[in-house]
């Protein structure tokens, strides 16, 4: 018996290859209403930046920020224009480098 979740692409080849090992290369700890900041990492040429957030709690009412992941640097605005957009809750965003 075989138990898990396939996905496949249009043509129909499987592309769900489990849990991928990455790199972390830090983590931003971010207070509850936190919208503002800007940190930088060193990647080797070929890869790129991405995070993962972990919420540790819910703020009510605490808005909303956006998280840009642009070259070697990850910044929050409390405005659009970010490639994420989450709520402003206590929590951190795990920082991994992965090939381009």
């Amino acid at each position: 018996m075989s138990i898990g979740i396939g996905t496949w692409s249009a043509s129909g080849s499987p592309n769900n290859y489990g849990i991928k090992p990455v790199p972390v290369v830090g983590f931003i700890s971010l207070a509850a209403g936190q919208n503002t900041g800007s940190w930088s990492f060193p990647i080797p040429a070929g890869h790129k930046l991405s995070v993962i957030e972990v919420p540790t709690g819910y703020a009510y009412d605490a808005g909303e920020r956006y998280v840009s992941v642009s070259g070697n640097t990850i910044s929050l605005s409390p405005v659009g224009g970010g490639n994420f957009r989450m709520l402003a809750n206590p929590g951190y965003l795990i920082v991994y480098i992965q090939r381009t």
